[in-house]
């Protein structure tokens, strides 16, 4: 059980024992609730008199079904907060499921003695904007079933089941384990002082598919749920996973210091924690014999620069000697202004290769390493004899850890595929351990999205389907028929408190360096500037490296250089001429691109890096993402696959 000390917002209430416990020390757990209510209480608030008798009878209704059950091993959370800024679930069930695999339910209480059928009679406190203003005095359709009258509030509230869903689509939001199909949420409503005949009328409705509301005239029905859901096992692993794998909505590069410095809302999952776990295993035993290279190889949004953060931060504090080199620098150059007193941690390429001895340091992190050239440069893109970029990082570290996603290579002289990589690392001779990670963090956790990205640029594109029978995706993906659209979509984000950014493929030309010459022209009467460069003065203009994170960075369009490596919560992608869809295929225009990408002679692999750079703007995004592009063949692609239009 879990005491959380008051701030400025509320904390989380951690409130939580195996029900049998709560039967078993009744007044005992209602203590300790109300001690952890006021603790998690921004002002140290004292719960109210009804908060107090729902924890002490309805929370203890249900606690005693599960034990009656054989269920007592089964853990109840009570008033758990999903996010800081969203009211909490009431008790959230963790256990297993029968048949095996984790289980976890939702159950919203209400202590509500009588509950009435909608009526704007009754007044239209609590109905939806529509019937607010209806002169004719009748619901909508949405009212007639997702509303009840509560005499006890004098207002129409919202149909408990409906709670029940937007509790459920919380905790699939904020929590990595539920990506798996295989780990089973249910919810229910329990309204266990509704014995007024007049008000069963409540459990007959079911405004959400699959989603019950059982009143005390039914406790035989609440109990059938409760077996349904869980078995006798012991729960204290899915409790756990429920405590651990939260997962933050926080921006990577708005945690950086918390991240390194051990205190970050960001939760490591599954292959991003047996990596942490086995590199620094290594750190702190070196092995002797052949040197053992770590190379982490995973998708846009899998997490790979939040593990290398976090392995800076652990072998730092350590006490270990720890550094950071990144192909991208962008990324590089944001973490290092995110880190105070860490700057000297991060090195470019050619100060690795010039100041680092043999073995010096403990640990040397090498992040987007499909992004190094073959050799280190020096001046004006220039190669420097002598060592490859791979042996520089492996030669000059105890351990050694690559981060690499092969898809994410763009240019004619990003050499590094994961198979070269690995060749070269074997050729120096090192052993090589791969670690593989699988699961998209970035985009809310959604692997429907990386999904339907990874297919449509391989040109075998998905149906988009936001929701199913699993419930709502999380992340939101729209198309638009115009920039305009876009920006004005983008801007109602940025207005909301959101980061957004727009970004475009690299064909138009690239005239100015300040940030305000209107050089990105997808339509006529709407032009925006790229991304100012290093140098410039523009007041109000982010430089290149920051155009993602900084203020003012809405008013130019970033390209792959500046994005890549990067995130922000909302993201708009102009496509433009250089990749077009015609026939059930792509096409890929030479005489469009206007980057160092058409230094790639084989057209088959100009369309892998055009494709591979589309690929990286699309996932930028941690809420959703927005596309337009010129050619009308995609966007009637777009339109086919059930993307919706905003």
């Amino acid at each position: 059980m879990g005491v959380v000390a008051g701030g400025g917002a509320w904390s989380e209430l951690e409130a939580y024992w195996p029900a049998e416990e709560m039967v078993r020390d009744r007044e005992r757990v209602t203590g300790k609730i109300v001690e952890c209510y006021q603790a998690a209480h921004p002002s140290g608030k004292e719960p109210s008199k009804g908060d107090i008798d729902s924890w002490r009878e309805s929370v203890y209704e249900v606690a005693t079904a599960l034990k009656d059950l054989g269920l007592g091993q089964v853990w109840v959370f009570v008033e758990y907060r999903v996010h800081p800024k969203m009211a909490p679930i009431d008790l959230v069930l963790a256990g297993y499921r029968p048949g095996g695999g984790l289980s976890f339910a939702a159950v919203e209480l209400k202590q509500w003695k009588s509950v009435e059928r909608p009526d704007m009679a009754k007044g239209a406190k609590g109905l939806c904007a529509e019937c607010r203003n209806s002169v004719s005095g009748a619901l909508c359709g949405g009212c007639k079933i997702d509303r009840v009258y509560a005499p006890c509030f004098s207002s129409h509230k919202k149909h408990p089941a409906v709670q029940v869903r937007d509790n459920l689509e919380s905790l699939k939001q904020h929590h990595s384990m539920f990506d798996d199909r295989y780990v089973h949420l249910a919810g229910a409503a329990y309204l266990h002082n509704l014995k007024d005949p007049p008000s069963q009328w409540v459990s007959q409705v079911m405004p959400c598919p699959g989603i019950r509301t059982f009143t005390a005239r039914q406790p035989a029905k609440l109990r059938e749920f409760l077996k349904a859901t869980f078995s006798p096992d012991d729960g204290a692993d899915a409790a756990e996973a429920l405590l651990e794998r939260r997962r933050s909505a926080a921006l990577l590069t708005s945690e950086i210091g918390a991240i390194v410095n051990g205190h970050t809302r960001f939760s490591l999952v599954e292959n991003q924690l047996k990596a942490v776990k086995e590199v620094m295993g290594s750190v702190r035993r070196p092995l002797t014999g052949l040197k053992r290279v770590y190379v982490v190889r995973g998708r846009a949004g899998t997490g790979k620069s939040l593990v290398a953060l976090t392995l800076l931060g652990d072998a730092t504090r350590a006490g270990f000697d720890a550094r950071f080199v990144s192909g991208g620098v962008a990324s590089r150059e944001n973490f290092r202004r995110g880190l105070r007193g860490y700057s000297q941690k991060f090195m470019t390429l050619n100060k690795a290769a010039d100041r680092l001895g043999p073995d010096e340091v403990d640990l040397l992190l090498c992040d987007e390493a499909h992004r190094l050239t073959e050799l280190p440069m020096k001046g004006s893109f220039h190669k420097r004899p002598g060592e490859s970029s791979v042996e520089v990082i492996v030669s000059r570290a105890k351990v050694p850890v690559f981060f690499i996603d092969g898809d994410q290579r763009l240019f004619s002289d990003e050499v590094w595929s994961e198979e070269l990589l690995v060749e070269e690392i074997q050729k120096l001779p090192a052993e090589v351990v791969p670690i593989d990670f699988d699961r998209a963090l970035r985009a809310v956790g959604s692997p429907t999205f990386d999904t339907w990205v990874k297919r449509l640029l391989l040109g075998d594109p998905l149906p988009w389907r936001a929701d199913d029978e699993a419930g709502s995706e999380p992340f939101g993906l729209y198309y638009a028929d115009s920039a305009v659209q876009l920006e004005k979509f983008l801007q109602s984000k940025l207005d909301a408190g959101a980061s957004a950014r727009m970004t475009a493929g690299m064909c138009w030309e690239w005239t100015d360096t300040s940030g305000t010459v209107p050089d990105v022209a997808p339509e006529a009467g709407w032009a925006r500037p790229w991304n100012a460069d290093v140098n410039h003065e523009t007041p109000g203009v982010p430089k290149r490296h920051f155009w993602a994170t900084g203020v003012g960075g809405f008013g130019q369009i970033g390209c792959v250089h500046t994005a890549q490596g990067l995130e922000y919560e909302w993201g708009g992608v102009i496509f433009g001429p250089d990749l077009t869809w015609e026939k059930g295929s792509w096409s890929v225009h030479r005489e469009h691109v206007k980057s160092k990408a058409a230094r790639v002679r084989s057209d088959d692999e100009l369309a892998e890096r055009i494709r591979n750079a589309y690929g990286v703007l699309m996932t930028r995004s941690i809420r959703g993402t927005v596309l337009y592009t010129v050619d009308p063949g995609l966007r009637q692609l777009f339109t086919e696959l059930g993307v919706p239009k905003i």
